[in-house]
């Protein structure tokens, strides 16, 4: 178990990703068909006092079958302690397509006890780049660049070095809570696809960003 990062290849079976990227690819074909993607789950007491999904997400849909069939899978692996994380009692969730020349700044997520990335895209090459890159140093205490940290404080910390993670299709990421890290820019013509989330608590709520 690392410290700040998890990895678990093949997260989902072969059926199971063809089925979440066909119902994602489905809702894409429109501007408003991705909006069942964005869900809040949290957690209850199921059958044996085991822990089970309840979803609270505003609008009351129920949202595409094959997400909340990755989500029962997120949460049974969770249930494993794959990374330490302060107590949790739920988890959000929203697509991201990071398309060519797209990418993300250093930052670390302050506030949140956690958080997963999925990799939807069913194919993708070492040439068409969004790896997401993760420094092994202390996060600045103000948070990282998005909190407004200057840029001499964050690479302070990215000089120590750290990990770059490939976009395996079917991989899941989970990030521990303040780790610094940030998104590659896709190169040529590809589309990076992902289903990905925060872990909180919602007796401890995060401060906004």
């Amino acid at each position: 178990m690392n410290r700040t990062h998890a990895i678990a290849d093949d997260f989902l079976s072969r059926q199971e990703h063809l089925d979440l990227w066909a119902a994602f690819q489905d809702a894409a074909r429109s501007p408003a068909g991705t909006r069942d993607w964005n869900r809040v789950y949290r957690l209850t007491d199921g059958e044996a006092r085991r822990p089970s999904l309840l979803d609270g997400t505003g609008d009351g849909s129920p949202g595409p079958a094959p997400l909340r069939a990755f989500s029962e899978k997120l949460l049974a692996l969770m249930a494993g302690a794959p990374i330490s994380l302060e107590p949790w009692t739920g988890f959000s969730q929203s697509p991201w397509v990071y398309g060519p020349g797209a990418g993300l700044e250093w930052h670390s997520d302050t506030g949140w006890l956690g958080a997963y990335i999925y990799y939807m895209h069913p194919l993708w090459h070492s040439s068409w780049g969004g790896e997401l890159l993760v420094a092994s140093g202390d996060t600045p205490p103000s948070g990282g660049a998005a909190s407004g940290d200057s840029r001499s404080a964050v690479e302070a910390v990215c000089r120590s070095g750290g990990v770059f993670i490939y976009p395996r299709p079917n991989r899941l990421v989970l990030l521990r809570g303040g780790t610094l890290h940030c998104i590659k820019k896709v190169e040529g013509t590809a589309s990076r696809a992902s289903v990905s989330g925060f872990f909180f608590n919602t007796d401890n709520p995060p401060a906004s960003s």
